[in-house]
């Protein structure tokens, strides 16, 4: 059975940006958490491994500004804190069942790889596993 990982959102900063982008949202969504595009509002809102249609993510929200705009990581390598202590380097990162979560399997509905535990070799912070995302 998969466990859920979730990131504290202060630990959550970007290491390395290779594509991200900027939205609203619909609901709150935490820092940390994995997000996906209400096809019919056009705003953000929590993905989830429950069905197809909530397994789209799109990224992971990263900030969040004072106008409630939020900046999403869809491509590069985030420290997401400890969360990815139990898992060893090149493990993959699942999307959860719950709201905006991250799993260490897969989960048992819809299957979504949202990245991979990778070192953390240039960067000065004190996680030593860091999520390679590409979504």
């Amino acid at each position: 059975m998969s466990a859920n990982l979730t990131p504290t959102p202060g630990d959550v900063a970007i290491v390395t940006c290779i594509e991200k982008f900027t939205a609203r949202a619909e609901e709150a969504i935490a820092i940390g958490a994995i997000v996906r595009y209400n096809t019919s509002s056009g705003l953000l809102t929590n993905a989830n491994g429950t069905s197809a249609a909530e397994a789209r993510a799109c990224g992971m929200a990263v900030s969040k500004d004072g106008t409630g705009v939020y900046t999403v990581l869809r491509k590069g390598i985030v420290d997401v804190g400890d969360v990815l202590g139990d898992l060893t380097y090149d493990d993959d990162v699942y999307l959860s069942d719950t709201d905006g979560l991250l799993a260490d399997d897969a989960a048992p509905t819809v299957d979504v790889i949202v990245g991979t535990v990778v070192p953390n070799s240039n960067y000065p912070s004190a996680a030593d596993k860091l999520l390679r995302l590409d979504l």
